[in-house]
């Protein structure tokens, strides 16, 4: 089975539905320009649909708040997972991702 990965803009929101992993990070960094739009202040992106990350889904979005910063924009992670909870305590990202 490969991983795959899906996104769509929702009520201003950024939803993933998926596996956010290493076998899907580069489909998904590749079309930040589509869903990272300027007009918000905030990118809140809803993680209640995917299904497992692992460091790789974590270094992304650590990136991607990096990104954000040099805007003096933020990023807000909604509805998280206890495996994605788990992957960013592992990885010393909960305080860097607001978990």
């Amino acid at each position: 089975m490969s991983a795959s990965i899906a996104w769509s803009l929702e009520n201003g929101h950024l939803v993933f539905n998926g596996e956010l992993t290493r076998a899907t990070v580069p489909q998904v960094w590749s079309a930040r320009e589509q869903w990272q739009t300027e007009s918000q202040e905030c990118l809140i992106v809803d993680l209640a649909a995917v299904e497992h990350v692992d460091s790789a889904g974590v270094a992304m979005l650590l990136q991607l708040k990096r990104l954000l910063a040099a805007q003096q924009r933020e990023l807000s992670l909604t509805q998280p997972s206890q495996q994605f909870k788990a992957i960013a305590d592992v990885s010393g990202a909960t305080e860097l991702l607001n978990l």
